[in-house]
């Protein structure tokens, strides 16, 4: 219950929290609504925990290790309907650092290639769900990203990995879709190919993301930003993404209250 009233501050106290709307049950409220206006089935976001474990089970830092199937995700019990086990983060201890420098002062010869950050943009929307004039569109998620990538003089199909942020996984459809790699009700499709994968158009959560990971709350953004920097080193282990050059991460805040995005560009060609 401690933790419960913690975390539902990222809410709006006087119509949410105060009545027990927690961050899950927030989610389910999406989750459902999407799930009614797209006439989906109930396990139309497996594919988002099948794939999050699944890179998990290679990162020795996750707090899951164990991949998981289709199957298992069916059987798993209910938080909030539709809302199962996999489908919500666990809350986590965790810490990131990053090492930031200017160019010129780098030395000429280094053990791992440099990353610049080419964009870094947030963006805020309203607190409150029923504020919003669509709750299924993230407008914060859609501004900060379109920030960003103007600010890096690229487009969404430039991005070659996109570490988003999975408290829920109604949240990675929501933000796909926010950040213009799925139309407005599709995002849910790209689980359910390879686009997410590793080796997919364009993979998610490649070190299992905060579902199988683990989500450190005020320490979520600075992580998502160093598994980025991993990838452009070519330091993901068996979770790497040959060749990648441009790497985008953004975090959020609330139910996507705030968005923080970040693009993030191998400098030393590979």
């Amino acid at each position: 219950a401690e933790l419960e009233d913690a975390l539902v501050m990222s809410g709006d106290a006087d119509y949410e929290a105060i009545h027990g709307v927690t961050t899950a049950a927030q989610a389910a409220l999406l989750m459902q609504r999407y799930i009614h206006e797209f006439n989906l089935p109930e396990n139309a976001f497996s594919g988002f925990c099948v794939n999050a474990h699944a890179n998990g089970a290679n990162n020795p830092l996750a707090m899951f290790q164990r991949a998981i199937d289709e199957q298992t995700y069916q059987k798993a019990g209910m938080i909030c309907p539709p809302i199962n086990m996999f489908d919500a983060a666990p809350v986590a201890d965790g810490a990131a650092a990053l090492v930031l420098a200017r160019a010129d002062i780098l030395p000429e010869t280094q053990s791992h290639p440099r990353v610049r950050i080419t964009a870094s943009s947030l963006s805020t929307s309203t607190l409150a769900l029923h504020d919003r004039p669509d709750i299924l569109t993230l407008s914060a998620a859609s501004d900060s990203a379109e920030k960003a990538f103007k600010f890096a003089n690229i487009q969404a199909k430039d991005v070659q990995l996109f570490e988003l942020h999975d408290r829920f996984s109604i949240f990675a459809a929501l933000s796909l879709e926010a950040c213009g790699f799925a139309k407005r009700g599709e995002g849910w499709k790209l689980a359910n190919d390879v686009s997410i994968k590793t080796d997919g158009s364009i993979p998610i959560c490649t070190f299992g993301g905060s579902k199988a990971r683990g989500d450190s709350a005020g320490a979520t953004g600075v992580y998502q930003i160093a598994e980025v920097c991993l990838q452009l080193q070519n330091r993901a282990g068996k979770n790497q993404i040959p060749g990648v050059q441009t790497g985008m991460a953004q975090c959020l805040g609330g139910t996507g209250a705030t968005a923080a995005t970040h693009i993030l560009q191998r400098v030393d060609p590979s």
